[in-house]
């Protein structure tokens, strides 16, 4: 049972992926390293809302990194968390999940009309984030570009607030027209899912996921193996000829349950 809460959150956690429109040249590809942040679980026993989660039982809420391109993601997901917390009998319907809007990915790809590949660089990560530092709303605001080429390294990409404006140079010194950003409730993977408004500061992306079939409590769980398949994790997209934007994709899960 411990592996299949945990398993289950990881599967579902990484659907849910901002897209806006673009007539530009982009590609996906595969991401080296993709890091997502869990900070909460909870299963419900129904759910109306990204607010609502019936019968709430709290399964994990320690703050912990899953790099998912790992061999061994499996393995870390399935160590958060205590399912002895579930009272045996109980069905649970839904489960909600909170993580960080940030994620740390690291790739590079070639993309059309861009002279060198779309490289994450640290450009992307810490106080050379661009536009401004992160004590704002920045990361949130607005999505940076940045030179092509350069070496390979891990960048922190943000789940966007509505409104996002693009940067039109490197130092994010001019910002493109507002994009609509909404995150689909009912026509992804998960039911419903937090809605960001232009401007905000939180830190949380909160999702409420029906499972595929009820879940009653039982002394033995099954056995869970998981893979994950990350060829396509990573969209870069061409600004012009010399400079590039990425937004993570959505990563193959592949669940056994036996």
């Amino acid at each position: 049972m411990k592996n299949l809460l945990k398993i289950l959150f990881i599967s579902k956690v990484l659907f849910l992926f901002l897209v806006f429109n673009s007539q530009a040249a982009s590609t996906t590809g595969q991401a080296d390293v993709y890091k997502v942040t869990m900070k909460k679980v909870e299963l419900c026993t129904a759910s109306t809302s990204v607010s609502s989660c019936v019968g709430s039982v709290t399964v994990g809420d320690t703050s912990k990194v899953v790099d998912i391109a790992s061999v061994s993601a499996g393995a870390a997901a399935a160590t958060f968390g205590d399912p002895a917390l579930l009272p045996l009998g109980e069905t649970y319907t839904h489960m909600r999940v909170t993580i960080d809007r940030k994620f740390t990915i690291k790739a590079d790809l070639e993309v059309s009309g861009v002279t060198d590949n779309c490289t994450t660089t640290a450009a992307l990560s810490g106080s050379a984030y661009p536009g401004g530092s992160l004590s704002g709303t920045e990361k949130y605001d607005r999505t940076p570009i940045i030179a092509d080429g350069g070496t390979a390294a891990e960048a922190d990409l943000y789940l966007k607030n509505n409104q996002m404006k693009t940067c039109t140079n490197a130092a994010c010194s001019a910002l493109s027209g507002a994009n609509t950003i909404t995150y689909a409730q009912g026509s992804g993977s998960s039911t419903y899912q937090t809605q960001h408004a232009d401007g905000s500061t939180s830190d949380d992306h909160v999702m409420v996921y029906e499972l595929s079939k009820p879940y009653t409590v039982a002394l033995i769980g099954p056995t869970i193996d998981i893979s994950f398949g990350t060829s396509a994790a990573i969209k870069a997209t061409e600004v012009g000829t010399d400079f590039c934007m990425f937004d993570p994709q959505e990563p193959v899960v592949t669940i056994t349950i036996k």
